[in-house]
């Protein structure tokens, strides 16, 4: 737990998981001044983490009525699970459906993963992306813009870009749990 805030001879914590408890100022001035220092340093990020928190929680509570929305690149966010080598941004995440965007640079791969109980479709947008999936990680794909690749759940596998522009693809998966599971490889 983290100091944020003081009042009256009190500072108040506050963990990760925004579980908050209270305890009394240190008597001792050089503790009590790094108290202090840690609240206006720590505060000002505790503020921006929680006006994520607070528009993940919009974005769910939107998501939660099921009625037609209009998603522009601004409204996509990067709170979702991230592997190395990539980023993914979270576009839509309902019960039993996400879809993003997730682009990587040229000449980058991502480290190995699968993503759970989740079905993946990725649809190339542009450059171009290498996937390595199987046993070993022999089963290879090279897609360009319009193709698309199918995933079955649990399919450990990692992507990458062999082009000299960044790739951008569309994914849609189905299915729950946990979205991204970062693993040392496939196995044999």
């Amino acid at each position: 737990m983290m100091p944020v805030a003081e009042s009256n001879g009190t500072v108040t914590l506050e963990c990760a998981n925004r579980h908050k408890r209270s305890a009394p100022l240190p008597s001792d001035p050089a503790a009590r001044e790094r108290v202090r220092t840690w609240i206006m340093r720590r505060g000002a990020q505790l503020h921006v983490q929680h006006e994520r928190w607070e528009a993940e929680e919009e974005y769910r509570t939107e998501m939660e009525k099921k009625v037609p929305r209009l998603i522009r690149p601004s409204d996509r966010h990067q709170q979702t699970g991230q592997t190395a080598g990539m980023i993914r941004e979270e576009a839509v995440r309902s019960d039993g459906l996400w879809v993003g965007v997730v682009r990587t640079e040229a000449g980058r791969s991502s480290s190995w993963h699968h993503h759970g109980t989740y079905e993946s479709v990725i649809y190339v947008i542009n450059g171009q992306v290498h996937l390595e999936c199987g046993p070993g990680g022999k089963t290879r794909f090279h897609a360009l813009p319009g193709d698309c690749i199918y995933l079955p759940p649990g399919e450990i596998h990692r992507e990458g870009n062999d082009g000299l522009e960044e790739s951008e693809i569309v994914v849609v998966r189905s299915g729950s749990g946990e979205l991204v599971v970062n693993v040392a490889g496939p196995a044999a």
